[in-house]
């Protein structure tokens, strides 16, 4: 449908779609952690409202079998032809798809920038003629080291309107994930405000639940992000590695919480369309080293025969490589997604774990209790990830 041009606050212009909901949903992605949950909550919905769902990842082992509406497509989004008929065919394409495994960034930093920028620019644009809504999945990433408003001074809060975005150094190699994804908004925004493309940029905060990333000697290789390597140390009866002490502060939203919400995006196409929404949970705000108490207590809890886990600090370029830097605090401000989407996390940390425990214990312990090697190269082998 054509799109009609509204007159937003300040005089700024930007495309906006009218249509009722999408009947036809394109998940790129749909293999990795959020997408493997993503596709099921809407394929929940499809048999009454007549919603038919494509999901397409290079491997799509993480979905469960028999979900209703849903048509299974196992290839790379690099494949000739596949985005134009994606695009094509869809109402509503949700972009999923990126490298998102910290230890990647300073390690195989043009990989990353291609995965999250380069390699998505023909989407952008596809999306762009045909009139098709792009929902983007970008990350908390892009306001970097701090929160700062647009004259330098610190705020609580990050705001998607209002925050500035704080990079480190190029040297710090770290920010190649971040600064992708900054400029594949801004490209996003451009081809909105200038050539007619209905969007949503969703930025998420620390998503974390079951099927989350891999352990190291079974099914992957490398270093994966935090919640699989205490996991994994727990399991193995290892210390806990904890990157600069663990200090840095994260919040930690629920990956059921969090599809939820982005189907009330998709519910809502009149008032999402031309936005940027957080999602996250700033109750939960805690620091690395209490989420690692957190799992060790739950872990313990269903196996209390296991041995009392231990802490290990580690240097940050030890642990990651040269190049490596972070953030200190990562706190969203939700405001607009709870007005927009009548949306509001409730779910507290504490809550989340045991579900987290049993489903990792149920997928990896049998292997490391058959001796499965933990050893993590520097240099992690993963590839594009949901």
């Amino acid at each position: 449908m054509r799109p009609r041009t509204i007159r937003q606050p300040g005089g700024r212009y930007r495309a906006r779609a009218v249509r009722d909901r999408p009947r036809r949903i394109a998940v790129l992605g749909a293999g990795g952690f959020v997408g493997s949950h993503l596709v099921p909550h809407l394929a929940a919905r499809a048999p009454t409202e007549g919603t038919e769902i494509l999901a397409v990842d290079r491997t799509l082992e993480k979905l469960g079998s028999g979900l209703p509406g849903v048509r299974r497509v196992e290839a790379d989004i690099a494949q000739p032809g596949l985005l134009e008929e994606v695009v094509r065919d869809a109402d509503v394409v949700v972009s999923l798809t990126a490298i998102c495994n910290p230890a990647l960034y300073n390690t195989r930093p043009l990989d990353v920038i291609d995965a999250n920028f380069t390699d998505l620019i023909p989407l952008v644009k596809l999306c762009a003629a045909r009139r098709r809504w792009l929902v983007h999945f970008s990350t908390c990433e892009v306001y970097g080291r701090v929160a700062l408003s647009a004259t330098g001074r610190p705020m609580r809060a990050m705001v998607e309107d209002e925050t500035a975005l704080f990079l480190g150094p190029i040297a710090r190699e770290r920010w190649t994930y971040a600064a992708a994804k900054q400029l594949l908004e801004r490209v996003i925004w451009a081809h909105g405000r200038h050539a007619g493309l209905p969007f949503t940029i969703v930025r998420p905060f620390n998503v974390i639940g079951p099927r989350m990333d891999f352990i190291p000697g079974v099914d992957g290789e490398g270093i994966p992000r935090v919640l699989a390597c205490f996991l994994n140390a727990l399991m193995r009866g290892e210390p806990l590695q904890l990157v600069d002490g663990g200090r840095q502060r994260r919040s930690f939203l629920d990956v059921g919480e969090f599809v939820a919400a982005v189907g009330r995006i998709l519910e809502r196409p009149d008032a999402c369309q031309g936005e940027i929404l957080n999602l996250g949970n700033p109750r939960n705000d805690v620091t690395i080293r209490a989420l690692g108490r957190g799992l060790a207590g739950a872990y313990r809890a269903q196996h209390p025969d296991a041995p009392a886990p231990r802490f290990e600090r580690v240097d940050a370029e030890t642990f990651y490589g040269a190049g490596y830097d972070d953030t200190a605090v990562r706190v969203p401000s939700i405001a607009k997604a709870t007005r927009l989407l009548d949306w509001r996390p409730r779910l507290q940390l504490t809550q989340m774990l045991p579900a987290i425990v049993a489903d990792y214990v149920a997928r990896y312990a049998e292997p490391i209790a058959a001796g499965v090697s933990s050893r993590q190269p520097r240099v992690a082998a993963g590839g594009r990830r949901g």
